[in-house]
């Protein structure tokens, strides 16, 4: 049976790191095959296939996450589409087969996908290890730590939280201090916000790892008629 990789934390970075992932590979294509094949069915009003994958009822936390294929924009890079996930370890048939549609059709920031589009997509399927407080909202490494950040809105209290996965500072080329503020941002705090400030003294940040895979729709298809 594969086994979630742990988290542990130590007193500064580069200490604070992931533990070494499991032996047993717990995410892979197959993962984000389903992902598309959930999705393709919806727009054909179809069962999905059956879970292609052995850990189905393993749970993990996760997220999925659609992309615009590179090749169709002008700058050669992919454009996200929809993202959202739940930190709240589930069962991962059930989990794939819930927030494949939810990435993709419910993602705020963006109109719905259309079936037009699945020829143009690809799909990102991460799977994330437990969450660990750090003690500084700068203590973790880009690429290897994914935040998340919470924090109470300096006027009416309310709770606001945001995340990033450990894809993101490098994919953006940010620092830790633009992640972190844009983070901010995308929880729903629009002021400024500067190092040391209320409300950045005001964070509460926590770090996760993630196993990652992905798949085309080219390579979908190409695998669904083999099956």
């Amino acid at each position: 049976m594969s086994r979630t990789p742990s988290l542990t934390s130590g007193p500064s970075n580069p200490s604070t790191q992931i533990a070494s992932p499991a032996r047993d590979t717990i995410c892979t294509e197959l993962h984000a095959l389903y992902c598309f094949d959930v999705l393709k069915a919806h727009y054909e009003g179809r069962e999905p296939i059956e879970p292609p994958f052995d850990n189905k009822d393993e749970r993990y936390a996760l997220f999925v996450t659609w992309n615009t294929s590179s090749h169709v924009r002008s700058n050669r890079k992919p454009a996200l589409r929809g993202c959202i996930g739940n930190f709240s370890p589930m069962k991962l048939a059930e989990g794939l087969r819930e927030y494949a549609l939810i990435s993709a059709l419910e993602d705020h920031r963006f109109s719905p996908i259309k079936a037009s589009e699945l020829p143009h997509l690809s799909c990102n399927v991460s799977l994330l290890t437990p969450m660990t407080p750090i003690p500084s909202p700068l203590d973790w490494t880009p690429g290897i730590h994914g935040i998340h950040i919470t924090f109470p809105h300096p006027t009416n209290n309310r709770h606001l939280s945001a995340t990033y996965l450990p894809e993101i500072c490098p994919e953006q080329k940010w620092t830790k201090e633009e992640t972190i503020l844009s983070a901010v941002q995308k929880a729903g705090y629009k002021n400024k916000v500067e190092v040391g400030d209320e409300v950045w003294e005001s964070l509460s940040v926590k770090v996760y790892g993630s196993e990652k895979a992905s798949a085309t729709y080219d390579e979908y298809e190409s695998w669904s008629r083999n099956t």
